[in-house]
């Protein structure tokens, strides 16, 4: 091992690379711009450790000068490296063991969403079909959904910044199957009750007579990323079903949010 790799090693290194870290998560979405001022002022971080790590990262391309003086932003490496990031990540293999596990609780029609680039829709990324003889419900991967329709989506449009909501709120929706107009007011009811709970309900808003379940996941920065979902006719979907299919879908959704920012893994009993 070479000397600047083991220096990593170290407390006094592993502390850099936390630093190091900091500083770059500190450039989200709505706040894409820092002075080394504010950087400092955020992180606690003394001026000059601040300075040292900024100018090693601008050096390097993660930060670059966004109006040529005393804002940074997020410089071409890093873009690079999110690029190679997202064509490498495996974010159905990540969630696939919760749906397996979602699957022989409920013994229904689980499906998995992520959001689409624009934030308005989910797609049905992945699912796996009920178990059950008979009636069965099943969805398309690849399908998209406005937010304004069914759990899965729903759960996701209870979970925007207020900002974000209420521009969405404020175009024209429609409903899926008849085109007529949503009631605004019902849809912004029913996204407190969401809220309240932790998961979304729909009866029939995608399909005619199936009722679904949704619960959220999140990026870092609490930034919604899909939401899992079960689909089931409505005569197996009393409230004491909802109620228990809620809860197994928040702690699945809860364990999948771990798993994309890294702050846990599954214990073993949840993967079998």
């Amino acid at each position: 091992m070479n000397k600047r790799a083991s220096d990593f090693t170290t407390p006094a290194g592993v502390g850099l690379v936390q630093k190091t870290l900091q500083i770059l998560d500190l450039f989200q979405n709505d706040t894409p711009k820092w002075t080394q001022a504010r950087i400092a002022e955020s992180t606690g971080f003394p001026r000059s450790t601040v300075n040292r790590l900024v100018r090693f990262l601008t050096d390097r391309g993660y930060l670059a000068q966004a109006d040529g003086q005393s804002h940074y932003s997020l410089g071409p490496s890093a873009i690079d490296l999110g690029r190679r990031a997202s064509a490498q990540f495996d974010f159905r293999g990540i969630c696939r063991p919760v749906l397996e596990r979602l699957s022989v609780q409920t013994g229904e029609t689980v499906i998995l969403t992520s959001v689409v680039g624009t934030g308005n829709a989910v797609r049905c990324v992945d699912q796996i079909e009920s178990t059950h003889e008979g009636l069965r419900v099943f969805e398309q991967v690849g399908t998209v959904f406005p937010l304004h329709t069914g759990a899965s989506p729903k759960a996701v449009l209870a979970t925007l910044p207020q900002d974000e909501l209420e521009n969405y709120l404020s175009r024209p929706l429609t409903e899926l199957g008849t085109q007529q107009p949503i009631d605004k007011t019902a849809l912004r009811k029913d996204i407190a009750k969401t809220v309240r709970r932790g998961y979304a309900v729909s009866v029939g808003e995608t399909y005619v007579g199936v009722t679904g379940i949704g619960a959220p996941f999140f990026w870092s920065g609490h930034r919604p990323a899909g939401s899992l979902a079960v689909a089931l006719p409505d005569h197996r979907a009393s409230s004491k079903t909802i109620a228990r299919i809620g809860a197994y879908l928040s702690e699945g959704a809860a364990d999948i949010t771990a798993l994309l920012t890294g702050t846990t893994e599954p214990s073993p009993e949840e993967t079998t």
